[in-house]
């Protein structure tokens, strides 16, 4: 199984944290990572977003690009969310069913990029940082391990990160 970490792109700033939409840059980064993953034939079979309005954004649009003509909606997990633990974490992403192939987790920093650190056993915090708008690809067997595929980030596809949160 293939588990794709994507750090929800750029947003706007905003009273309601939870309410904070995209920005136009946030757009351009997802549609831009999602027409690379196109371009290497990624289509997810499952696909999970953190409740936030942010989160579930980056991940429709990514399903809308990669999935195209197979249709595929995100489902929304708490342990995706910043304040849920790494044990949490980790019981959930053992109940991933083991026939996927490509799972796509979109959440946020600082959890996110510590989750991919466990799984590929980097002790130090500052050895992988997500960015705004980017991806994680780690592939795994047994859902508690796993190593590095590769890493996307905008400034790689040519979208900055632009002045909004």
């Amino acid at each position: 199984m293939k588990l794709y970490f994507l750090r929800h792109a750029a947003a706007l700033d905003g009273e309601d944290d939870a309410q904070r939409p995209l920005s136009a840059t946030g757009r351009r980064q997802a549609r831009k990572l999602a027409r690379a993953l196109r371009r290497a034939g990624v289509r997810f079979d499952l696909a999970f977003s953190s409740p936030l309005v942010r989160a579930r954004q980056t991940a429709d649009i990514v399903l809308d690009i990669t999935n195209e003509g197979l249709p595929l909606r995100a489902q929304v997990s708490a342990a995706l969310l910043n304040d849920a633990d790494a044990e949490t974490f980790a019981d959930w992403l053992a109940r991933l069913p083991a026939d996927a192939a490509h799972v796509l987790l979109v959440g946020h920093e600082p959890s996110l990029s510590a989750r991919v650190r466990r799984l590929l056993g980097l002790a130090r915090a500052d050895a992988l940082e997500l960015a705004k708008g980017a991806l994680a690809c780690v592939k795994t067997t047994d859902h508690r391990s796993g190593s590095l595929k590769f890493l996307l980030t905008p400034k790689a596809l040519g979208v900055g990160q632009g002045r909004q949160a």
